[in-house]
């Protein structure tokens, strides 16, 4: 008996999965075997194929714009340019009755971690022509999306500098402390950029990690201008090497005072004062620092004989 054969793909079919970003081998076998999602793929196909030739028709940004669909059973295809400039056009009202259920939001694409204001979605009707709905992008929501993604264009860039600043920083780090690692053990070569590290120390050794007499973590910000070192299990004598270098550096400022004498007298403290004959009187052994005493009526007593 002969094995059952695959159903022959369409042309429009064909092409429409050429644009899939990284299917499976379900959704592939899905595709063939279902109408419903071989449908739903070429209509966003020739949606996101019309676009992005009404874009490029245009010269909008210096063309150069095409299309991907993300392997979902529901509809979608991103239009997207080569300097990063995207919009996605998403089937999200599916399930509503009507022309409602005929329209896809439409949404604008930044710079991964950008946080800043952006450009308002729009909807369209999914079931006009591309070239119309290319018209009613750049009308309703190119201008705002071009004036957000100037700040979301600089903030990648800002960020990218201070990924490279961390990354700098921790390769000299790791010249100095050959055995120190990431989160969890990670590799160094694994997170270059990371923002802190680990060596060990004698209570947790990582899988592979050679435990050392004093553990610590170096904590960068985000641009590598400032550095937080903590360290662990710091023998006494190694922790006053350790202070006494920094204040020969002049980081750790003070004066130095005598131990065992109070560098001046604070208002209100405790301190301890004999009697002017030569004996304790009850309750007269502390007194408040920078005031008299007064006697039993409430009156300062003046150590002056009358």
């Amino acid at each position: 008996m002969a094995a059952p054969q695959a159903p022959t793909l369409s042309p429009a079919l064909a092409q429409a999965l050429s644009v899939v970003v990284s299917p499976d081998c379900d959704f592939l076998q899905d595709a063939r075997s279902r109408d419903e999602l071989a449908g739903m793929l070429v209509h966003f196909d020739v949606l996101g194929r019309g676009v992005a030739a009404a874009f490029n028709a245009r010269d909008i940004e210096g063309g150069g714009w095409t299309h991907t669909i993300q392997p979902a059973y529901w509809g979608n295809v991103t239009v997207g340019h080569r300097d990063g400039m995207r919009f996605s056009f998403r089937h999200d009202g599916r399930s509503r009755k009507g022309a409602a259920g005929r329209r896809l939001q439409v949404e604008t694409g930044y710079p991964h971690g950008y946080c800043g204001w952006r450009a308002e979605p729009i909807t369209v009707s999914m079931d006009r022509a591309p070239a119309a709905i290319a018209a009613d992008v750049l009308r309703r929501l190119m201008p705002a999306y071009k004036d957000t993604l100037l700040e979301g264009l600089a903030e990648a860039h800002r960020s990218e500098a201070q990924r490279r600043a961390r990354a700098e920083l921790n390769g000299l780090i790791e010249q100095i402390v050959p055995g120190i690692h990431g989160v969890g053990g990670a590799r160094p070569g694994d997170v270059p950029d990371r923002n802190t590290s680990f060596w060990s120390g004698r209570d947790h050794v990582p899988e592979g990690q050679v435990a050392l007499p004093v553990g610590g973590r170096v904590t960068l910000n985000r641009d590598a201008s400032e550095v937080e070192v903590t360290f662990s299990h710091v023998p006494p004598a190694l922790a006053l090497e350790l202070l006494d270098y920094l204040r020969r550096r002049g980081v750790v400022a003070g004066q130095a005072v005598a131990l065992g004498r109070a560098p001046r007298v604070i208002a209100g403290e405790l301190e301890p004062r004999g009697s002017t004959k030569g004996t304790i009187e009850p309750g007269g052994d502390l007194l408040l620092a920078g005031t008299r005493r007064v006697d039993g009526e409430g009156r300062p007593m003046s150590m002056k004989g009358s």
